[in-house]
């Protein structure tokens, strides 16, 4: 019986990790002028988690989903 899960089984993040998401998060925030108060960086931050958790790990990648459109 498997008593000590990896820390992704259990929503944790380790420093790679976190690179990784802080990396798509800023080439994100940058691209669409979103200010760390904002709720839209709420809501990307959430989405980029999720699409972690899927397994899409490359911070291009991770930019290319959520890229949005000029208009949004």
């Amino acid at each position: 019986m498997r008593y000590l899960l990896d820390g992704q089984d259990i929503g944790m993040f380790g420093p790679d990790d976190m690179d990784r998401l802080a990396q798509a998060y800023a080439s994100l925030c940058g691209e669409h002028h979103i200010s760390d108060n904002e709720e839209a960086c709420q809501r990307l931050a959430r989405a980029l988690i999720q699409l972690y958790r899927h397994g899409v790990r490359e911070p291009g990648q991770l930019v290319t989903a959520l890229r949005m459109s000029p208009a949004a």
